[in-house]
C-alpha cells in the first residue's frame, strides 16, 4: 500500500512469477498489477489484481480501510490480469456495487457468473463519493471492446487501465519522479508494440476524447504511476499510435550455417558511418516481443534472411506475419541473405512488407553460398543508404 493523493491509495502487486505475460510475452523483470481506493464519504476500489496474488490484495486493501466500507468496485477492463480476483473481494464486500461499462456487465456473467449489483455507466457518466467524483469515459478497444477509463476530478487523476502501461514491475518505487523512468519509457514501447498496437486508431480517438481533461496524473494498470511528468507519457502515446519512429536501424537477421551472418558486420558498420542509432537482433536468439518493439520504435530495418524451404527463415516468417497482424506501417526496409539452390527468400518478404506501405531499399542483397567481396561492401553502402534515409 502507498498513498498517491489524501484520499487515494495503491493497493497493487508485483509478478515476478509469470514468465510469459498473456502467454506469449516475455517479462524477465515481472510485471505489476495496480489496483486503487479512493474515499471521499464513499470508497471505491478501481480494478483488482490477477487471482495468484489475491492474499496479498486484500492484505493491501486492509492496511487502508475495512471490507465493509466498501461501496462501490469499479472494473475498467475485465481482462482477468484486472478483474480475476473479483469474487474472492466480493466475499469479503458482498455490498460493494459493481461500475462497469454495458459490455464489460456481459462479461461479469460469462466470467464471473455475476449478474446482480451492477451498475452500467456511459459516456461521461459520473459517481459522487461525497467530497470527491469518479467520471467514466468509454475506451472501447482499448484494448477489449468493454474498456474504460475513470477519471478523479479532485485530483485530477486519470486511472487509464491498459493505456499508459507498461512491463517492469514496481520493485523500487511507484512513481516516476523515485525510479528511472527511462527503464520503464522503453517497456511502455514494448508494451503497447505486443499489446495496444493493433487498435492505434481506437488509441487516437481515445487520446483525442481525453485531450480535454486536466490531468495532473496518470495512474495505469501496469507500471508506474506518471505524477511528475504525465506529459511525457501521453506525449510518447500520441507517436506511438501514430506510428512515428526516430531516426534509427534496427538490423535483424538469422544464419544456419553462417553465411548470412559474416554480412551483418558489415550492415552494422554501414548504419554506424550514417551516425544513426542501431539495434542489432537475431530471429533465432530474440524473441518476437523484442523484434518488434524495435521495428515500431526504429524508422528503418534491415532484415537479413536466408532460404530456408524455398522461403524466408522460419523465424522470418514469423516476423512477417507479426507484421501483419499488429499492421505495423510505413517504415523503411532492406534486404541481405545467403541461398543455396532456390532462393526468393527476399522477394517474398519484399512482397509482403510492400503490402504494409513498407519502402523496399534496392538491391535485394541475395547470394549464393557465402559473400563475396562485392556483397560486402554492397551491404555497407545499402545500409549507410537506409540510415540516411531515417534523417529525412
Amino acid at each position: 500500500m502507498k498513498r498517491i493523493t489524501e484520499g487515494v491509495c495503491y493497493i497493487g502487486v508485483n509478478d515476478y512469477e509469470t514468465e510469459l505475460f498473456e502467454g506469449l510475452w516475455p517479462i524477465p523483470e515481472g510485471v505489476s498489477y495496480n489496483s486503487y481506493i479512493v474515499q471521499g464519504e464513499k470508497t471505491a476500489i478501481i480494478d483488482t489484481v490477477k487471482i495468484l496474488f489475491v492474499d496479498e490484495f486484500l492484505n493491501n486493501i486492509e492496511k487502508v480501510t475495512s471490507f465493509d466500507k466498501i461501496d462501490y468496485i469499479v472494473l475498467n477492463h475485465l481482462e482477468p490480469d484486472h478483474s480475476g480476483s473479483l469474487l474472492r473481494l466480493l466475499e469479503k464486500a458482498p455490498q460493494a456495487v459493481i461500475i462497469c461499462s454495458k459490455k464489460a456487465k456481459d462479461m461479469t456473467d460469462y466470467l464471473y457468473k455475476i449478474t446482480e449489483n451492477i451498475i452500467v455507466v456511459g459516456e461521461g457518466e459520473k459517481l459522487d463519493l461525497g467530497g470527491r467524483e469518479l467520471v467514466f469515459y468509454m475506451d472501447p478497444l482499448v484494448h477489449w471492446p468493454e474498456t474504460m477509463v475513470t477519471y478523479d476530478t479532485k485530483d485530477q487523476i486519470l486511472f487509464s487501465c491498459d493505456a499508459f502501461g507498461s512491463y517492469k514491475a514496481l520493485d523500487v518505487g511507484i512513481f516516476d519522479d523515485e525510479v528511472n523512468p527511462d527503464e520503464y519509457f522503453e517497456e511502455t514501447i514494448r508494451y503497447f508494440s505486443n499489446i495496444v498496437a493493433k487498435y492505434v486508431k481506437y488509441v487516437q480517438k481515445a487520446m483525442d476524447k481525453l485531450s480535454g481533461l486536466e490531468i495532473k496524473m496518470i495512474a495505469p494498470a501496469h507500471g508506474i504511476v506518471w505524477r511528475k511528468n504525465p506529459k511525457r507519457i501521453i506525449d510518447l502515446y500520441i507517436d506511438l499510435s501514430a506510428r512515428k519512429a526516430q531516426p534509427g536501424v534496427a538490423v535483424i537477421w538469422g544464419s544456419m550455417y553462417g553465411n548470412t551472418k559474416q554480412v551483418v558486420e558489415y550492415v552494422v558498420e554501414g548504419v554506424k558511418e550514417a551516425g544513426v542509432p542501431v539495434t542489432v537482433l537475431e530471429f533465432s536468439r530474440h524473441h518476437l516481443s523484442y523484434l518488434l518493439k524495435e521495428s515500431w520504435k526504429n524508422k528503418a530495418v534491415i532484415l537479413g534472411i536466408p532460404t530456408y524451404d524455398g522461403g524466408p527463415f522460419l523465424g522470418a516468417s514469423y516476423y512477417l506475419h507479426l507484421m501483419k497482424r499488429k499492421n505495423l506501417r510505413e517504415r523503411i526496409v532492406g534486404f541481405f541473405g545467403s541461398s543455396m539452390w532456390s532462393g526468393r527468400a527476399l522477394h517474398q518478404a519484399a512482397e509482403q512488407l510492400k503490402e504494409l506501405d513498407w519502402e523496399v531499399i534496392e538491391p535485394l542483397l541475395e547470394f549464393r553460398g557465402s559473400a563475396t567481396k562485392e556483397v560486402l561492401m554492397q551491404a555497407k553502402e545499402l545500409a549507410k543508404k537506409i540510415a540516411l534515409m531515417t534523417k529525412e
